[in-house]
Parts: C-alpha cells; structure tokens; sequence
C-alpha cells in the first residue's frame, strides 16, 4: 500500500511540474493576433473563393490588415464576391478610405449558397475550323511489314555488333 501511495504522490508532483513548465512556454511564445483581422473576417462572405488572390477570407483579411498598417491603404486589393458593399465596411474597421474598391460584378452570387464565384467573361480563341490538323498521316502498308531497326548514330563503332544489326556504310 506505502508503494502505491508513493508512485501515485510521484507522479502527480511530476505532472505538476510539467504542467507549470507547459503553462510558462505558452505564456512566453504566445502568438498575438490583430483582433481586426477576426472582425474583418467575420464581414467578408466566407465563399472561400481565392477570387482575392489569397487563400480563403482569413488570408484576405490578414492581408488587408497588414497592407492598411504597412502601406496606409489597401488600394488593390478587393473581394469580388463581396464587392463594394464589402470593402467599405473593412475600410470603415481598418479607419481608412478604399476610394478604389472595385464595383461588385452583377452576376456575382450574393450569398455562400448561391456559388463562389462571380460569372466573369472568359475570353477564349475558336477553334480550328480546318480539319488538316485532325487528319491521321497516310501510312504505306503495300511494301514488306518489317519492325524498323535504330540505326547507331552516335559514338565510335563498336567492336562487335549482334548479328544483322545494320550499320552505317
């Protein structure tokens, strides 16, 4: 009973230490977010599109948070299925004017369940109306049906050849 009660005593004394060990490495290499990049999150569509260029709404969000810090604005940068409407709330966080926050398309889906992505004209070449390319070549079976042997091209000449392996003259 006395060895039970020490290896128990033993144990909780180790997880103790551990655990304020744990508690004091959290607390010295915690990460600090901006609290705007959750708020400007939460406005934006959640379409998760990459319409933007980045990788989802809380990649835009941290980006448009850190171009409004560095740069002072955050001119080029848009979410085209929010739009405007979008844009002028996250200025209106970030406390700066987005004078060129692009219109939002008219074909663009207003809400998550209605697509991610706007309808934006793609301009694409026609095809080749010319049925030359499409054509099979004209292949001569008339003559003797014989597997083509590789001619050896390169290097010096070998010493010895296998049997009937051509060569050049």
């Amino acid at each position: 009973m006395n060895l039970i009660l020490s290896s128990v005593l033993t144990l909780g004394i180790i997880a103790l230490v551990a655990s304020m060990i744990l508690y004091l490495c959290a607390k010295k290499f915690a990460v600090e977010e901006d609290p705007r990049i959750g708020q400007i999150s939460a406005i934006l569509p959640q379409a998760n599109c990459g319409g933007c260029g980045f990788p989802g709404c809380p990649g835009f969000a941290a980006a448009l948070v850190k171009a409004a810090t560095e740069k002072g604005t955050t001119d080029g940068l848009s979410c085209p299925v929010g739009g405007a409407e979008v844009m002028d709330q996250v200025a209106s966080i970030l406390g700066s004017a987005n004078a060129e926050a692009p219109a939002a398309p008219t074909t663009a889906p207003t809400t998550k369940s209605e697509g991610t992505k706007p309808a934006v004209p793609v301009k694409l070449k026609p095809m080749s109306t010319d049925p030359k390319p499409f054509v099979a070549p004209e292949i001569d079976f008339s003559g003797a049906k014989q597997n083509p042997v590789p001619e050896i091209t390169c290097g010096p000449k070998p010493a010895i050849l296998p049997a009937g392996w051509p060569t050049r003259g």
